[in-house]
C-alpha cells in the first residue's frame, strides 16, 4: 500500500509552510500531470483584509504568484490545470475592472497552452451574473460532458482518470435574481437558520450551522443525482475519479463556516463510490486543510493564493501506474489507484 507521506490521518495546512516538492527517486515517468490552484482572487488594488478583518489579502501579489505557478507548470510540462475557484476578487466589480482583471489572470493561464478546467466560487458570482459566466471562458469547455445550462461537468483526463467538477453555488443567492430556479430554495435555506440582518455574518451560529451564510452555497438534488450517475459509470469503466468543487464537503478538512450547505448529501454519494473516488479537492478556506473520510477518500483543501505570505500554495499531481501523487507547497500525498493503469492503457 502507498503510504500517506504526511504520516498523519489528518493534516491542517499552515500558511507558513515552506515549499516542498516530494522527490520521486524511482525515475518513473508519469502517464499524466496536472496542476491545481485555488483562490487567486486577483484585483488591481492595494492590500486589504477579509470580511472579519482577521487576515490580510495581497491582491496584486496574487498575480505574481500565479505567474510563478505557471512557470513551474511549463517546466514540468503539465497536461492541464484545475482552477478551484475565486479567480478574481469581488472588489473588481465596484471598481469596474471585472473583465480587465479576469483577462489578466486568463492571460497567465493561456501561457501554458494547455486545458484549464474551472469551477466557480463566490467571487466569480460577485463579479458576473450566472448567465454571463455560462457563456464565458470559465464555463465548461466543449470537450466536457455537462447538462444544458449547467456549470458542473465531467471530462476524461486519461483513460483511467476522470475529473468530475461540481457547481457549489447552483443553489445560491449570488449572481442571480428572484427569477432563478433555485432562488427560493436558497432564500429558505438561509432564512431558516441565519437570523442576522446580513446573511454574510455567522454571528450567533454555532458548529456546523456557521456554514449557512450567503458566501456559501449548495448543490441541487439534480446535481447530486448526476454526480452519483457519473461515479456509477466511472465504476463500470474502471476509472479512477477526482472530484473538485470550490467548497469543502468534509468538516475535518476545513473550517465549518466554509462548508457546502448540503455537504452531507455530496459526502454520502462520494462515500458510496469509495471503489473509484480518489480525492475531493477544493478551495475557499484560505488556511487550507487535509483529512481522510471514513471511506478513505482524501479531502484536500488548497490554501488561498490571495493570503499567501512566504509560500506559493499551488500543487502538481503525477499519475503513475499504481498511484496518484500530489506535490508542492500543499499536503504531499500518495494515493493508491483503485484501478491501476495496465501496460495497454498509457
Amino acid at each position: 500500500m502507498c503510504r500517506n507521506f504526511l504520516l498523519l490521518a489528518r493534516f491542517i495546512y499552515r500558511k507558513t509552510t515552506k515549499f516542498s516538492a516530494m522527490a520521486d527517486v524511482s525515475g518513473r515517468i508519469p502517464h499524466f500531470k496536472f496542476g491545481l490552484i485555488a483562490d487567486v482572487q486577483y484585483a488591481d488594488s492595494e492590500n486589504g483584509f477579509n470580511f472579519s478583518r482577521t487576515s490580510e489579502r495581497f491582491y496584486r501579489k496574487s498575480l505574481t504568484l500565479l505567474k510563478e505557478a505557471v512557470q513551474h507548470w511549463k517546466q514540468a510540462k503539465v497536461d492541464c490545470v484545475l482552477q478551484l475557484g475565486d479567480i478574481i476578487d469581488g472588489k473588481c466589480r465596484p471598481e469596474k475592472q471585472s473583465e480587465k482583471c479576469l483577462q489578466r489572470v486568463l492571460n497567465q493561464f493561456n501561457e501554458l497552452q494547455r486545458d484549464v478546467y474551472h469551477v466557480w466560487g463566490n467571487h466569480e458570482l460577485y463579479n458576473f451574473e450566472r448567465k454571463v459566466l455560462l457563456t464565458s471562458d470559465l464555463a465548461p469547455s466543449p470537450g466536457c460532458s455537462s447538462p444544458p445550462d449547467s456549470a458542473y461537468y465531467s471530462v476524461v483526463l486519461h483513460p483511467k482518470l476522470l475529473l468530475v467538477a461540481l457547481d457549489c453555488y447552483e443553489v445560491s443567492l449570488l449572481g442571480v435574481d428572484n427569477s432563478y430556479k433555485y432562488y427560493d430554495q436558497a432564500w429558505k435555506t438561509l432564512g431558516a437558520i441565519n437570523k442576522n440582518d446580513t446573511w454574510n455574518s455567522p454571528e450567533g451560529l454555532v458548529g456546523l450551522d456557521t456554514r449557512f451564510v450567503k458566501y456559501n452555497g449548495g448543490c441541487s438534488m439534480r446535481q447530486v443525482q448526476w454526480l452519483d450517475q457519473e461515479l456509477t459509470e466511472a465504476r463500470r469503466k474502471k476509472q479512477n475519479v477526482i472530484v473538485i468543487g470550490h467548497l469543502p464537503v468534509l468538516e475535518s478538512s476545513a473550517h465549518a463556516a466554509n462548508l457546502l450547505w448540503n455537504f452531507d448529501d455530496v459526502l454520502q454519494v462520494l462515500s458510496s463510490h469509495e471503489d473509484s473516488v480518489l480525492c475531493y479537492c477544493s478551495g475557499h478556506d484560505h488556511d487550507g486543510g487535509y483529512a481522510q473520510d471514513s471511506a478513505g477518500i482524501h479531502h484536500i483543501t488548497f490554501a488561498g493564493v490571495i493570503e499567501a505570505i512566504d509560500n506559493n500554495p499551488f500543487g502538481t499531481a503525477h499519475l503513475y501506474d499504481n498511484q496518484l501523487m500530489l506535490y508542492g507547497n500543499v499536503p504531499n500525498i500518495c494515493m493508491d489507484l483503485k484501478y491501476p493503469i495496465g501496460s495497454g492503457d498509457s
